[in-house]
């Protein structure tokens, strides 16, 4: 790579680095994906290892275990609550060497299934597996496929954050914020969006903040957030209320209609000043209208638009082609990630397909079929099969169910390429009907497509408490035509739940379960709803749309939000 890195700006010296740290990473993974067996087994016995005098390692003899078949007969399979006990001392009272003999100085905030928090431990060593990937990996991937010419500006980063101090001196929440932190004077010179934004208060307009400062900043090089729901949240935002974020950028000024504290008001007014030569420039473009995409005239330097944008979130990547994005603006689609760990990174643009990386935790697979008693590893997977990822990570978790349902679609060289499905908490069985979020994907995109409106988003309560029990249905959705009902919607989404998943039709007949129930919701329930989980510690990172209602929190806050007939 041949560049004057002299020349760059702070935020281009930065991504130059990241790439060049990223190289070796890269070209590693790529070899390990040859014999893939070969490195996720020794990562395997060097975490069984270095664990055997645990506490834990100590209880299942890790010291004698020399093979994976006595690692699958010595060692139980787990869920979160085997570990409770030791989490609790480990986060309360810093007690060490219990489940893990690396250094854990941070817990992973993760919502359970019943909306109680979780402590996720995160050893040193998994966050710099983490971090090489996500980032380092991450830049040296794009630099490979569409070269570096891209580097020289500031990245539109769309995460929101919060971070907490537990009694035992580490920190809880999401780890992107304690990365952030450790380098919160380069925030303002690496991307748009301002600290107050990326750790908001409450009653913040964080969307008015990212929209404001990333139109300020005609340079962006790419946009960064966990998933691309909130991206269009913002362009729609954009759309609606360009008027308003151009006055503010010619005068320099923040409309009194915009929530913040005023010590956030003043902090963000000694920031910004007046430019009138770029509102000009976006007044221009936005005359224009939204009819053709308009990303390119606002940032003519993207590239990347880098998110979740597969399984569930694959709508909105499509959308946001189709209405916003231009051709030649690449999506670097994130894979499986979650708060015990990195377990797959794309290795291609604009594919939604990732591949497994192992060196980050050893894996075994529950075919959907089969119990656990028959666990598999990477050289067993199929094409066209679906698994439960069970996972051994660097910090403290052994043969720990995930509940993350995944397909394997093919391979790389002699990697599984995969792709992420649904959970398994987010399945529906009122009635032993076991309808999945996956189903319910399909059968929302398919009404959108029936009924040419624009779906927001979707929620379904479980309702057991009817008499025979039923699905409710909720739903946001903009540009409904005049000559369909609700009705009509209700019919097709029944009939297509009948179609796609026969037990759940079977038992409408026989009343075992009643019709469903939709119900429309106001606008911006769902961008109401992200705010208010922010506000309450939950990062950006995490928060996915509550697509199957699962506590009394989000029932009563979608019930409230109902429009009235």
């Amino acid at each position: 790579m041949d560049i004057d890195v002299s020349k760059l700006s702070p935020a281009g010296q930065k991504n130059f680095k990241d790439i060049c740290e990223g190289k070796i990473i890269y070209e590693n993974l790529l070899k390990m994906t040859e014999d893939p067996m070969k490195y996720n087994e020794k990562f395997l016995m060097d975490i069984l290892a270095d664990n055997k005098d645990t506490v834990y390692g100590k209880k299942y003899d890790f010291k004698d275990i020399e093979s994976i078949e006595d690692f699958k007969s010595k060692v139980p399979v787990t869920e979160y609550d085997d570990y409770v006990e030791y989490i609790l001392l480990m986060s309360e009272k810093g007690d060490k060497n219990l489940i893990c003999s690396y250094e854990v100085d941070h817990f992973s905030k993760s919502s359970g299934t019943l909306g109680n928090p979780k402590k996720i431990p995160l050893s040193i060593n998994g966050q710099k597996i983490m971090s090489d990937y996500s980032l380092n990996y991450s830049f040296a991937l794009i630099a490979d496929k569409i070269g570096i010419d891209w580097i020289d500006g500031k990245s539109f980063n769309l995460i929101e954050m919060s971070l907490e101090t537990l009694k035992s001196g580490s920190t809880y929440g999401a780890l992107s914020a304690k990365t952030m932190l450790q380098f919160k004077d380069l925030i303002p010179l690496i991307y748009t969006s301002p600290f107050e934004a990326m750790f908001p208060e409450i009653d913040t307009n964080t969307r008015y903040l990212h929209a404001r400062f990333a139109l300020m900043d005609r340079d962006i090089v790419n946009i960064t957030m966990a998933f691309l729901n909130f991206l269009l949240e913002i362009m729609r935002y954009i759309e609606s209320d360009w008027e308003l974020l151009v006055n503010d950028i010619e005068k320099g000024t923040i409309d009194e209609s915009i929530k913040m504290s005023n010590e956030v008001r003043e902090s963000l007014l000694e920031k910004i000043s007046p430019m009138p030569e770029r509102a000009k420039e976006l007044r221009k473009i936005f005359e224009k209208g939204f009819n053709t995409p308009i990303v390119s005239s606002l940032w003519s330097k993207l590239s990347i638009i880098a998110g979740v944008g597969t399984g569930g979130f694959a709508n909105y990547a499509k959308k946001l082609r189709a209405k916003y994005l231009d051709k030649d603006i690449k999506y670097f689609l994130l894979g499986l990630t979650a708060s015990e760990g990195l377990f797959s990174v794309p290795f291609d643009l604009n594919s939604p397909d990732s591949i497994l990386v192992p060196q980050s935790v050893f894996y075994e697979f529950r075919n959907v079929n089969d119990d656990l008693n028959n666990l598999l590893t990477l050289d067993q997977l199929e094409i066209g099969k679906d698994y439960e990822l069970v996972i051994t990570n660097l910090s403290g978790f052994y043969r720990y169910r995930m509940q993350d349902i995944i397909r394997v679609t093919g391979f790389y060289n002699k990697m599984p390429t995969i792709q992420f499905l649904y959970r398994l908490n987010s399945t529906v069985n009122l009635t032993g009907e076991k309808t999945t979020e996956f189903v319910l994907i399909k059968i929302f995109n398919k009404l959108e497509k029936e009924f040419n409106f624009d779906l927001v988003d979707f929620s379904l309560y479980p309702d057991h408490d009817s008499t025979p029990p039923r699905y409710r249905f909720f739903m946001e959705a903009l540009n409904i035509p005049k000559n369909v009902s609700k009705e009509d919607m209700k019919i097709f989404i029944e009939n297509e739940l009948s179609n796609m998943n026969p037990s759940f039709g079977d038992k409408i007949k026989k009343n075992i379960l009643q019709e469903i129930e939709l119900n429309y919701l106001q606008d911006e329930t769902y961008a109401l709803y992200r705010d208010l989980m922010v506000m309450k510690g939950t990062s950006s990172a995490q928060l996915k749309p509550p697509r199957i209602i699962l506590n009394e929190v989000q029932r009563k806050f979608f019930f409230a939000l109902k429009k009235e007939e």
